[in-house]
């Protein structure tokens, strides 16, 4: 049972993902794919590989930290409820007040967010980066999507839950929060 607790650390810990927190949703999300980078409105209907606008990674010097989460779809295999859960899971217990005070210009609203989603490629179509987005409170949200993740057996297959197959599917997150 402990050596299957060490796989489980281990697989969790060579997953990566990234993003942040505010009142109102971020304006836009910009996602990478390779060395691409890709973006566009949130909500919006466009496809998610259009190049729209581009918005460079955080400088280091601009980090002020970095969260780490992992979530994960029993039943349904949906990578958006992984990464969502992921994503939930690495800003949940966080509150950073003093930002208007550690931000020069704009506070809250300045804040950038690159979050790091390390999804099994098998279910990295499904994955809704809009839908995502809606845990990020503010801050401008930028994905990086990277092959990673797991995808283990449940077990069993409940038809009633939308399951195709005995697939749980995890989603691994980073979430580096700066300005």
């Amino acid at each position: 049972m402990l050596s299957s607790f060490k796989f489980l650390g281990l697989a969790l810990y060579s997953c990566s993902v990234t993003a942040l927190l505010s009142t109102h949703l971020p304006k836009k999300i910009a996602i990478t794919s390779g060395h691409t980078i890709m973006s566009r409105p949130l909500h919006s209907t466009a496809n998610p590989l259009l190049v729209d606008d581009q918005r460079e990674r955080i400088n280091s010097d601009r980090v002020f930290f970095i969260e780490l989460g992992f979530g994960n779809d029993s039943h349904g295999q949906s990578s958006t409820k992984a990464a969502v859960r992921a994503c939930r899971n690495a800003i949940e217990f966080n509150s950073i007040p003093s930002i208007k005070r550690l931000i020069p210009d704009g506070g809250y609203d300045a804040l950038k967010l690159d979050v790091l989603l390390a999804v099994p490629s098998k279910y990295r179509a499904g994955l809704d980066l809009d839908e995502v987005a809606k845990v990020f409170p503010y801050g401008d949200v930028r994905f990086d999507i990277q092959d990673g993740g797991m995808v283990a057996p449940s077990g069993i297959a409940i038809e009633k839950f939308g399951d195709a197959n005995d697939d749980m599917v995890v989603v691994c997150a980073s979430v580096t929060v700066g300005h």
